[in-house]
């Protein structure tokens, strides 16, 4: 299977529907939903992985800094089950960052789970992040987070 990668501009039904699914298969309880991924698409950057047929198996979402607008947040990578450990993810976030570049970001930051040691692997050793913060109780008690950056 030949998968291509692509900004997603138009926030339609059947691209909501589509995204939706992914995250919902991907994170169950944790998925963004509709009231976040409808503004990530009319005012961040929402990047997808498509099958041959075009359907969206993976999504990448970027927001761009209000303090610092050379930098933006990637706030959440989502893979169908179905396509995981087949670097689905990484090729999305590879085609994205250099999308991004050309935008005029500089560089990009994520707040990774520190027991999620293959995320930290991915962005550590395959994409170039580093840490650059820890930062306690980000989402709530226990909830501890490591920032990550890459200069593009």
């Amino acid at each position: 299977m030949t998968l291509s990668f692509k900004a997603l501009e138009q926030p339609d039904a059947t691209v909501i529907s589509s995204i939706l699914d992914i995250e919902q298969q991907a994170f169950g309880d944790g998925a963004l939903n509709e009231y976040v991924v409808v503004p990530m698409l009319r005012y961040g950057k929402v990047y997808a992985a498509l099958d041959d047929q075009g359907y969206a198996v993976a999504c990448a979402y970027f927001m761009r800094s209000m303090d610092d607008t050379d930098t933006a947040y990637l706030l959440s990578v989502a893979v169908l089950p179905a396509f995981r450990g087949q670097n689905v993810g990484t090729a999305l976030l590879e085609y994205a960052l250099s999308h991004i570049k050309k935008l005029g970001i500089l560089r990009v930051r994520i707040s990774v789970d520190p027991a999620n040691v293959d995320a930290l692997s991915v962005y550590r050793e395959q994409l170039g992040f580093s840490v650059v913060d820890t930062v306690q109780d980000e989402f709530g008690p226990g909830e501890d987070r490591l920032v990550m950056s890459k200069n593009l």
